[in-house]
């Protein structure tokens, strides 16, 4: 019988799984020094022994899957398989890592007939944007390439991420030590406050980006959330991350970077950006209305692309669970 106290659990309560960085070190190291299919060999044990030992990462993957499997009419995925979602898991974080140490190259993307090459020809100009992505596929991987200035733009772009620092802090910490001239800038969302909307502003005005996911929910503000159904049924979303886009008033894309293999050695990645079709023009008013419209447009992005790559979510948690007090 599940356990509902691990099932009430809130993402942000679960702790880093190390509490050192020095494993992670390791396998940086190894990284380095192995070649890639000793790598790819060794993740297999590792994502089965988190297979084993997770309990709720083999539940909720699991239950995941039944989601969408309901939601497809029993289409998708083919086969029930939480350790093919732990596996691709593993691959992704080891892929990260590929990214930050500079492995991983842009001619590496599979790129799509979507809004990609506006947005290029958009920051050549010099014009910055907003990025709201998932934990669905490997968003991480495209913002390594963009900080060693593979971006397909014939220019470096500014990129500044806003993610909860508690639940990376040894793996930014890693990042840091592995490579000190990374660019990679943080601000946790806790921070933000009227200076920092005017400071990401004048980057997205100099031609910066500025990233964010919309699929968790705060881990300070848990009832400030929008109820939206999620592959059929009702979730919460992140309602700072929707406002955020509407105070800054930037062009909004929803990227997502996905495998192309669920599981294969050194694969490219789908690179699928889609820009917002809301107008953030509008009266007071009618703000949250643009909000929960804004939402609504990323869940709906999100629900397609979990369709078609159905082992690529990485929400090891309830994401159903809802809060007891939604906006």
């Amino acid at each position: 019988m599940k356990n509902k106290t691990e099932e009430l659990l809130h993402w942000a309560d679960e702790k880093e799984v190390i509490s050192s960085n020095k494993p992670l070190l390791l396998v940086f190291s190894l990284m380095r020094k192995l070649p890639d299919y000793i790598i790819f060999v060794l993740i297999y044990p590792i994502a089965f022994f988190f297979y084993i030992f997770s309990r709720r990462g083999r539940i909720e993957s699991k239950n995941y899957q039944k989601q969408m499997k309901k939601f497809t009419g029993g289409k998708i995925p083919l086969k029930i398989s939480p350790f093919r979602q732990i596996l691709s898991f593993s691959l992704c974080v080891m892929e990260k890592m590929e990214g930050w140490l500079g492995n991983y190259h842009y001619d590496e993307l599979v790129t799509h007939d979507d809004d990609l090459k506006p947005l290029q020809l958009q920051l050549e100009k010099g014009k910055g944007a907003l990025f709201i992505g998932s934990h669905l596929g490997n968003i991480e991987l495209l913002r390594s390439l963009s900080s060693f200035g593979e971006n397909g733009v014939n220019k470096k772009i500014s990129v500044t991420t806003i993610m909860e620092l508690g639940a990376t802090e040894q793996f930014n910490r890693t990042l840091k030590e592995v490579n000190p001239n990374v660019d990679f800038q943080v601000i946790d969302p806790a921070k933000i406050g009227v200076n920092t909307i005017v400071e990401l502003q004048e980057q997205i005005e100099h031609g910066g980006l500025v990233v964010v996911t919309g699929d968790r929910t705060s881990a300070r503000a848990r009832s400030r959330v929008i109820r939206e159904k999620f592959l059929g049924k009702d979730a919460d979303f992140p309602y700072g991350v929707f406002i955020l886009a509407l105070l800054l008033k930037a062009p909004t894309y929803y990227v997502f970077g996905l495998r192309t293999k669920t599981a294969s050695l050194r694969p490219k990645y789908h690179v699928f950006v889609e820009k917002s079709k809301i107008n953030f023009e509008s009266s007071h008013s009618k703000r949250d209305e643009k909000i929960r419209a804004l939402c609504r447009e990323f869940v709906d992005k999100l629900e397609k692309y979990c369709v078609q790559f159905p082992y690529q979510w990485y929400n090891f948690y309830n994401f159903w669970k809802l809060e007891d007090a939604a906006n």
